[in-house]
C-alpha cells in the first residue's frame, strides 16, 4: 500500500508476503499473522490515509477502512482519528528464517563462506573469476555472478573490473533506532502512523512473545555506525504520544539500531529496488542488487525467485 503501482517494491512485497507465510508454515518457523492498523492521528492526516488506501487497492492489497470508534473498540489505548486495517501483516522470527535458508543452501550443495570479502572480479571467456579474502586468499569461478552485498554493494560493485562506473548506484546510509518497552503491551495489532517519503515512521512492533518495540526513525549518516543515540528518547515519546498518550516514559528504553542501504538521498523522491541485468549494464549473467531497503525482508523470497528468473 506504500509503493507506486508496478514497481518492484510493490510487486515483490506482495508476492514475498505470500511466500514468507507459505515458507514459514512448511519449515515450522515461528510467525504470527497479527494484522496492522495504519492510523491518522488527527483530522489533517486523513487525506494522506485515503491516498494510502487508494494506492493499496490499486496494488491489489487486502485493506479495510476503519473508523476511530472501531479502532477504539479493538485497541482501547489508541487515540486516533481514523485508520486502515491490513489483515495480512504479521511478524516472523528472523533468526529462525535465516537459519532455515542457510540449511536450504547447504542441503542443495551450496557453500557458505563466512567472514569473507569479495576483493575483485573479472571475466575470462564468459566465466566470472572472483577473488576473495578470508582466513586466506582464494579465487573461484562461476557462470553467474549475483552481487547482493547490501550496505557494501557500492564498494563491491566498484571492485568489478568489467562494470562501468556509470552503472553503479551510490548507496546512502540511513540509520534507524528502536526503543523497547518494559511495560505491559496493550496492543493486539501492529500500529503504523502515517508514513513520510523517507520511512514508514516510528511504529509499534512486537516480537512473537508480544514484547513491544518502537521504531525506526531515520537519520542519514556518512559512514556505517551502530552507536545508539539515547538522546532520541524524547523524540520517540513525542511521536508515540500522538497515538498512545498513556505511554509511561520511564518504561521506554533503548534497544538497538540498524543501517539501511538507500539509493535515494535525504529529501529525494521514491526510488525503487535496483536489480540490474545485461539489459542495463551489458554484462551477461551478472545481476546487481542495490538499494534493497524496506520492504526487503518481506520481499526477500520473492527477490530470490525474481533474480533466478533473470539468469540468462
Amino acid at each position: 500500500m506504500y509503493y507506486p503501482n508496478n514497481t518492484l517494491k510493490h510487486k515483490l512485497c506482495l508476492r514475498g508476503n505470500h511466500l514468507l507465510y507459505e515458507y514459514a508454515e512448511a519449515r515450522r518457523i515461528p510467525h504470527k499473522k497479527t494484522g496492522k492498523y495504519i492510523v491518522a492521528t488527527n483530522e489533517k492526516e486523513i487525506t494522506k490515509l485515503e491516498k494510502i488506501f487508494n494506492l493499496g487497492c490499486k496494488n491489489k492489497v487486502e485493506l479495510k477502512r476503519v473508523s476511530k470508534d472501531e479502532i477504539k473498540e479493538n485497541e482501547p489505548e489508541l487515540s486516533v482519528a481514523a485508520g486502515i486495517f491490513s489483515p495480512n501483516s504479521g511478524v516472523i522470527d528472523v533468526p529462525s528464517l535465516i537459519n532455515s535458508l542457510e540449511v536450504d543452501v547447504t542441503n542443495n550443495k551450496g557453500i557458505i563462506s563466512l567472514n569473507t570479502s569479495c576483493k575483485s572480479a573479472r571475466i575470462n571467456k564468459e566465466i566470472f573469476i572472483i577473488s576473495c579474502n578470508s582466513s586466506e586468499k582464494f579465487d573461484f569461478e562461476s557462470k553467474v555472478l549475483i552481487n547482493a552485498s547490501g550496505l557494501e554493494s557500492f564498494n563491491t560493485s566498484n571492485n568489478f573490473d568489467f562494470l562501468k562506473k556509470k552503472f553503479i548506484k551510490k548507496i546512502y546510509f540511513a540509520k534507524g533506532h528502536y526503543f523497547k518497552y518494559s511495560g505491559k503491551n496493550p496492543f493486539k495489532k501492529l500500529i503504523y502512523p502515517i508514513s513520510n517519503d523517507e520511512s514508514l515512521g516510528i511504529h509499534v512492533g512486537m516480537d512473537l512473545e508480544g514484547y513491544l518495540r518502537f521504531g525506526p526513525d531515520i537519520e542519514y549518516i556518512e559512514k556505517i555506525d551502530y552507536t545508539f543515540d539515547s538522546s532520541l528518547k524524547n523524540k520517540f515519546l513525542e511521536s508515540i504520544k500522538t497515538y498512545w498518550p498513556d505511554i509511561i516514559p520511564e518504561k521506554l528504553n533503548e534497544d538497538y539500531c540498524g543501517v539501511r542501504p538507500k539509493i535515494q538521498n535525504k529529501d529525494e523522491q521514491f526510488k525503487d529496488f535496483s536489480i540490474s541485468t545485461s539489459n542495463f549494464h551489458g554484462i551477461k549473467n551478472f545481476i546487481n542488487l542495490q538499494g534493497i531497503d524496506s520492504p526487503g525482508l518481506t520481499s526477500s523470497l520473492a527477490i530470490g525467485e525474481y533474480v533466478c528468473s533473470l539468469i540468462e
